[in-house]
């Protein structure tokens, strides 16, 4: 159970403060620290006011910095202070002037909380060898203060949990300075942040990762990690280039602690994890309408990317019954509107645009700027074979169908029916099934 560590709320700025706290530990286990905060004067969607950092101390010693990116909204923060031992211990934290944006006046934590993860938490494994990060700098200094901040981590076991011995990690970006179209990459994978795998490797009997370790650096591919370790065993790695890569050799001076609590669910696309941190929706398209890349006013013919609130997030299901997983057919999604005959289509008719891979997969459809929930009443997935090879593919839900809401994109009420078990099969002589509609 977490400590709370705060009587009342803690404000340091750029007048200056410092905060100290003292505190005892009756465990010994992985150091987790939970701060809810609120940066006044900052907003991650305006230029010169993104965010607020905090230089955090531990023992005496530097930790870590905090980028607050969720502006003068009160926001939880969680990040790992690595292994700690029974008894006294003692935190501090200042404001970074270097590490803040122009605007950023001060900053208020409103309370702060430590969990002990000991072995018998589930969570201790993956938090305990979650990579530490060094952050980009290399067009300016502290720039993920401003730009593509990792905001999230979690973990995914690739052969079923700890006992498979496999663990990989990933970070949700708030943004890619360089990538896939944004508007391309929200068809394809429904993500609106970017999220990428960082770093996995084995695990030996104790838990520590081990032996097979690699990242994800130069083209995408993954590379031998031969870095260090720090904080009692967190591997070290270094963000990388405009495309959200890493490597192992640090070149920076400011650090982020992020700790890998949730699990990515087999069962779910990658997109699921914005769900499971809804505050990265909110960030996410507030960079992107900073960096002037959302077309106004917003047009369902046009590909560009609109209005996040004019997007019908959709996620299933998949899985291949029969063909080679090498060569299944990318499939779109189909969304039809009261009054309008011809549907919406998430790749826009075009197999490029199409959601690749045999996995569970997500997407977002651009339609009409304020169509109403209870305006959705047909869903349909259809394949987009590229060859003549035979497939079957099957397709069950919808796991989750919704909208955008209000001015913090929060994710809004779902289609009655949904989330769904439909399971429907496409095949090469029936590409197309009704996947959910509304008073079925």
């Amino acid at each position: 159970m977490a400590k709370e560590l705060l009587e009342r709320p803690a404000v340091v700025g750029r007048g200056g403060g410092i905060y100290r706290q003292r505190f005892a530990v009756p465990d010994h286990g992985e150091a987790i620290l939970n701060m809810h905060i609120a940066a006044a004067g900052t907003h991650w969607g305006k230029a010169g006011q993104e965010a607020g950092t905090l230089r955090v101390e531990f023992e005496g010693s530097y930790s870590q910095h905090l980028v607050v990116f969720g502006g003068a909204e009160e926001t939880l923060y969680q990040r790992f202070l690595g292994d700690i031992g029974i008894g006294a211990h003692e935190i501090m934290f200042t404001f970074s002037p270097e590490g803040s944006a122009e605007g950023a006046q001060w900053i208020r934590t409103l309370s702060m909380s430590i969990d002990v993860l000991t072995t018998e938490d589930r969570r201790a494994i993956p938090a305990s060898n979650s990579p530490l990060l060094y952050g980009r700098a290399e067009k300016a200094p502290y720039e993920m203060r401003k730009t593509d901040t990792p905001m999230y981590a979690f973990y995914h076991y690739p052969r079923g949990g700890p006992t498979g011995r496999e663990i990989e990690y990933f970070y949700i970006y708030s943004h890619a300075e360089r990538g896939p179209d944004p508007a391309q990459r929200l068809a394809q994978t429904g993500c609106l942040a970017v999220i990428e795998w960082s770093f996995r490797g084995s695990l030996d009997s104790a838990g520590h990762v081990a032996k097979n370790m690699a990242f994800q650096g130069r083209n995408r591919a993954p590379h031998g990690f031969a870095g260090g370790f720090d904080m009692r065993g967190h591997p070290v790695l270094q963000a990388a280039g405009p495309e959200g890569m890493f490597h192992d050799k640090v070149v920076t001076p400011y650090r982020l602690g992020l700790p890998a609590l949730e699990e990515w669910p087999e069962d779910r696309p990658l997109a699921w994890m914005q769900n499971v941190f809804p505050v990265s929706y909110r960030t996410a398209a507030w960079e992107l309408s900073r960096e002037a890349k959302i077309e106004h006013p917003g047009n369902p013919a046009s590909r560009a990317l609109a209005d996040p609130h004019d997007y019908l997030f959709v996620h299933a299901n998949r899985r291949l019954a029969q063909g080679d997983a090498r060569r299944a057919p990318a499939v779109e999604v189909l969304v039809t509107l009261a009054g309008q005959a011809k549907p919406f289509s998430s790749s826009f008719g075009d197999a490029r645009w199409a959601i690749p891979g045999a996995e569970p997969f997500a997407t977002a459809v651009k339609l009409p700027a304020g169509t109403a929930v209870e305006a959705v009443r047909e869903i349909r997935v259809r394949a987009l074979p590229q060859r003549r090879d035979p497939f079957e593919l099957e397709i069950v839900g919808p796991q989750a169908a919704f909208f955008l809401t209000g001015p913090s994109y929060q994710v809004g009420p779902m289609p009655s029916g949904v989330p769904g078990e439909t399971t429907v099969t496409l095949s090469r002589e029936h590409p197309e099934a009704v996947l959910w509609q509304a008073g079925a």
